[in-house]
């Protein structure tokens, strides 16, 4: 991974990141729809999923441990949620689980660099902390490899990148896709094509805002009541408007 931390490639505005964009990453002849990113609310946040951060605390002292939690929690939701998904693909299946909160070997990245930008700013509880901005290169298809298997704990690669472009409106708003682990302990850095770059915590407020005039907000990522009301308490609490 290539970080760039001269304060002068911090990401202090959209204009900043734009130009990271034009100068840094849409340089090489490689298709630019290859790029995928990722924002952070924290700088010092690994690119590990959900299920992986839980490896070493209490009671996931070993692999075995956290592997069984996982499948025991993913086979509960597959059960569970049958009478609405009516799904039987297990990656489709865990890609709709992830996106609702479950805790996955699936990592989120987005296709849109402003999306992933308002992921790294849009917590206000994290306003004290650098953020990260995280883009990287993928030169190869997409869903490549697990055409070879049947279920995603059985991977034979390190990673794949899962595309489900029609899941739901949130991933499609998102314009999300999956990055589907192997071995969830593990931390995605080692790649030569992966790029990191800070969000000062000071400016995360301003460019939170330059996303709101651009059309990238809670109600356009969170096409539903829920981004709808985020989006209201929001402007409300920015306006500090009573009525």
């Amino acid at each position: 991974m290539r970080i760039f931390d001269r304060p002068q490639d911090h990401i202090f505005s959209v204009t900043k990141l734009l130009d990271h964009i034009n100068s840094s990453l849409y340089t090489s002849k490689i298709d630019p729809g290859k790029w995928m990113f990722r924002g952070e609310s924290n700088f010092d946040y690994t690119l590990k999923p959900s299920i992986g951060r839980l490896f070493g605390k209490e009671p996931f002292s070993s692999k075995e441990i956290l592997l069984k939690f996982e499948k025991s929690s993913f086979n509960e939701f597959q059960v569970s949620s049958y009478n609405q998904l009516r799904e039987s693909n297990l990656f489709i299946l865990l890609a709709v689980a992830q996106h609702h909160g479950l805790k996955t070997r699936l990592l989120d990245w987005s296709f849109s660099a402003l999306v992933a930008l308002f992921f790294a700013v849009e917590n206000e509880s994290h306003f004290d902390t650098d953020g990260s901005f995280i883009a990287f290169q993928s030169q190869f298809p997409f869903n490549q490899h697990i055409q070879k298997s049947s279920s995603p704990f059985d991977m034979e690669e390190d990673y794949d990148f899962v595309f489900t472009p029609s899941l739901s409106r949130r991933i499609e708003a998102q314009q999300g896709i999956f990055q589907l682990f192997r071995d969830p302990t593990e931390e995605f850095s080692e790649a030569s094509n992966l790029m990191k770059f800070r969000i000062p915590n000071s400016k995360k407020a301003n460019i939170k805002r330059e996303l709101e005039v651009l059309g990238i907000s809670y109600k356009t990522i969170f096409p539903d009541l829920d981004g709808l009301c985020k989006t209201i308490n929001y402007n409300k609490l920015q306006s500090q408007s009573i009525y």
